[in-house]
């Protein structure tokens, strides 16, 4: 049976281990805030960058539709004699897209129209164009 002394003993030699490690809780507990605060951040960026990117996307389709647009408006109303009067043309789309169709006679000895449409929605633009 261990003696009221040889207590004593012990519980002051476990108290001195202890002693240097005050507050180590805490610091652990804000290292590991800290980390997992940072992969959030650095997710939620990573997050927001693939979705602006993907309304880009969405964005430069819709252009593409508005040139195409033009294009096809070209192919059935101009022709190499009448495109001086009815090019340069723009037009508004049902979702607000824009394009604008430009005509000119072009190639060896001018004997082909070109027709370049430009597509614009929300500062996205994308261009067409054709030999008739």
């Amino acid at each position: 049976m261990p003696s009221k002394m040889s207590k004593k003993i012990n519980k002051l030699i476990t108290l001195n281990r202890f002693r240097g490690q005050r507050g180590i809780a805490i610091s652990l507990a804000v290292v590991a805030l800290a980390v997992v605060l940072t992969l959030a951040l650095g997710l939620s960026l990573f997050s927001a960058y693939q979705l602006k990117s993907l309304n880009e996307a969405g964005n430069s389709v819709k252009a593409f539709a508005a040139a195409e647009s033009g294009i096809e408006w070209a192919l059935g109303n101009v022709d190499s004699a009448n495109y001086a009067s009815l090019c340069p043309k723009s037009g508004v789309l049902g979702n607000g897209a824009t394009y604008g169709v430009t005509a000119s006679l072009c190639g060896a000895g001018n004997k082909f129209l070109c027709v370049k449409s430009i597509g614009d929605y929300i500062g996205t633009q994308r261009a067409i164009r054709i030999m008739k």
